[in-house]
Order: C-alpha cells, then sequence, then structure tokens
C-alpha cells in the first residue's frame, strides 16, 4: 500500500480521538448492504524489442456485483454533524470484463498480437471518512465519505502469433488500490435502511520481461455503483 494510503488509518483516528465538546458522544455501527454497480475497464498492451515499440488498447465495460459488510463508529458534533470512520470488506460475484486487443500489422518485429483479454475482482478491504448531517427527525442523515479500497483482482491478456497461429497468454492475480468517493443517506429506525452511491478509480501497470522481450500491460479500471442495505446501531 503507497505512503498515503498508510497513512489514512492514522489520521482517521486522530481525528475520532480528538476533544470535541462535551455534547459530543460516539456510536458504533454494523451494516450489510449489496453492491451492484457498472465497470469499465481499458487495456493497454505495448510490445518493445529490438529498438522499437508498439501498442494497441481496447475497452470494456459490465455489471460488477457483491457484499459489502462494513462496521466503525461515527461521532456526533455539534448542529447535528456527524463525523464517522469505517472498516469494510467486500466479496465480488466473479464476473469478468472482457474484451479484444487488436493488432498493429505493420510488418514490425514488436507488432502487438491480436488476443483476448479479461479482467475479474474477487475480493476487496477498505478504509473511509464519512461526514453528514441528521435531517429530519430521528436518526436520519446525509453523507459524504471517501477512502482507499485494496482490492485483489485476476488479470489475463493474450495473443496469437500471425504467422503460426500458435496462442499464448499471461495470467496473474494482483492488486490494485482505488481511492473511492461518494453520497449516502441513512434513514433512521430500529434497523436503520443505508443507501450510497460511489465511485472508484484505479490503474495497475503489469510488465514482464523475457530476454530482449518486454511487455507492458496497463488497466485504467472505473466504476460506479449503488448499494442500498440495512444496520445496526450501537
Amino acid at each position: 500500500m503507497g505512503k498515503p494510503a498508510a497513512l489514512f488509518p492514522a489520521a482517521l483516528c486522530a481525528i475520532l480521538l480528538a476533544p470535541f465538546p462535551s455534547l459530543a458522544q460516539s456510536t458504533g455501527f454494523l451494516r450489510v448492504t449489496p453492491e451492484v454497480g457498472r465497470l469499465s475497464v481499458e487495456h493497454v498492451k505495448k510490445v518493445t524489442i529490438g529498438g522499437g515499440s508498439s501498442s494497441s488498447a481496447s475497452s470494456a465495460s459490465g455489471l460488477r456485483l457483491g457484499a459489502n459488510l462494513a462496521a466503525g463508529v461515527r461521532r456526533e458534533l455539534p448542529g447535528d454533524w456527524m463525523l464517522g470512520a469505517e472498516f469494510e470488506g467486500t466479496i465480488f460475484v466473479r464476473r469478468a470484463i472482457e474484451g479484444t486487443i487488436q493488432a498493429t500489422p505493420r510488418g514490425n518485429v514488436h507488432d502487438v498480437w491480436p488476443g483476448s483479454w479479461d479482467y475479474g475482482d474477487r475480493y476487496g478491504i477498505g478504509l473511509s471518512l464519512v461526514a453528514g448531517r441528521r435531517f429530519g427527525s430521528g436518526g436520519s442523515r446525509g453523507y459524504v465519505f471517501g477512502g482507499p479500497r485494496r482490492t485483489w483482482s485476476e488479470f489475463a491478456t493474450g495473443g496469437v502469433d500471425p504467422a503460426t497461429g500458435e496462442a499464448g497468454e499471461d495470467r496473474d492475480r494482483l492488486t490494485t488500490i482505488p481511492w473511492t468517493v461518494g453520497i449516502g443517506a441513512t434513514l433512521g429506525g430500529a434497523w436503520p435502511v443505508d443507501i450510497r452511491v460511489r465511485y472508484s478509480r484505479s490503474y495497475l501497470d503489469w510488465i514482464i520481461e523475457q530476454g530482449s522481450l518486454r511487455l507492458d500491460y496497463r488497466y485504467n479500471i472505473s466504476g460506479l455503483s449503488v448499494s442500498v442495505g440495512v444496520g445496526v446501531a450501537g
């Protein structure tokens, strides 16, 4: 995890443990939500050999489904304001985003071969800072949130040698650290209903070197998701 992401938990603790006025109080919460979203992936493949290079790009989108379990703490502030932090774990249904890389048939030794690629999320963990304000009567509130989510995913890209028809594939399970931001609302009650919209973005550079051959694979990943679930406050 990069330095900004590593400092994020310490910053959350410092904020939540700061000496607020005596009217403030902290409560814990637990929330379970299904997550439905649309994921867009751009895959760029670059081949470098013999002092030259060629690249080709392909984009694809698809549905992403997951289940999210979050636990955290929030602190009530004067003026109906709230500040909180939450830790979440997400398991994604294995749905691959698939695309096809087009060839660069220019007669160069570093031409990109045509081939299919795919990407799929497996599971993730994250930290978020939450800030919001109570509205109406009861425990209903609107809020904004943001933070890093470490995601374990499966990446694959392939190529077919135009001269021989021989196919090959590189496949691995790697991690990205998308930063997420969003807005949400909690409708108060014995079982609070939580509704949120989340946007995330990340990228991965995957490099494979085989002698004088270098393969640069880049994945640019962005997603927009909606979740509706229930929780319980301590």
